[in-house]
């Protein structure tokens, strides 16, 4: 049974389990996993797509560790009942003719172990969120769909009316906007109010799409 944990154990030189003086293998010392909260932490606080991407690689580990550890813990429950039930007492006939039969332990049931889950399988609850953080493609720049930038674009907006007012239109572009995108702050720079207008329609459609 020691065959199923081979991943997680501690091996000899022959690449055979090393056995504790209850025939029991030794866990390996588990490394650092993360959890479905640590993935949906980094999305609220807007981490990189990449960054998450490793967690969620870590999680599928986790989730194959917890296995390990739950059919370790069953191996354990196993050998204490196998022990028990090897040495009980001989039945005892009474007084009355009836027999008294010490009752074996049961056994305990064997965990099943998990399918390991792709990053794919892990994310995909979470592809709307993600999907409205890689945003959309702005001259090359994909810009989160996030209200950081959506507030960005309104206070760029009102300076460029500010500049309409006292007709200084031709000094306001080109202008860079620093947007927040899932691998980071990026600058898109807009060349005139033509590119600038088509930018805040696109960013608010793609973003409007979410909230429907």
């Amino acid at each position: 049974m020691t065959s199923k944990l081979i991943e997680f154990i501690v091996l000899d030189e022959e690449q055979g389990p090393v056995l504790t003086e209850q025939g029991l293998p030794q866990l390996l010392q588990r490394p650092d996993t993360k959890t479905e909260q640590d993935i949906e932490r980094l999305i609220s606080l807007g981490k990189p797509v990449a960054v998450i991407n490793v967690f969620a690689g870590l999680v599928s580990l986790g989730e194959q560790w917890g296995w390990a550890q739950d059919y370790f813990n069953y191996l354990v429950e196993l050998n204490e009942a196998n022990e028990y039930n090897a040495n009980l007492p001989e039945p005892i006939a009474n007084e009355d003719g009836t027999i008294t039969e010490a009752e074996p332990k049961p056994l305990p049931t064997e965990p099943l172990r998990p399918e390991a889950r792709t990053v794919e399988q892990v994310l995909a609850p979470y592809q709307r969120k993600l999907s409205k953080m890689v945003g959309i493609d702005i001259k090359g720049v994909n810009v989160s769909l996030n209200e950081t930038n959506q507030n960005g674009l309104s206070a760029l907006k009102s300076a460029f009316d500010l500049a309409t007012e006292f007709d200084a239109q031709g000094q306001f572009f080109p202008i860079k906007f620093n947007a927040e995108t899932a691998t980071g702050e990026q600058v898109v720079e807009l060349a005139d109010e033509a590119e600038f207008k088509q930018f805040g329609l696109q960013f608010i459609l793609a973003r409007k799409a979410y909230f429907e």
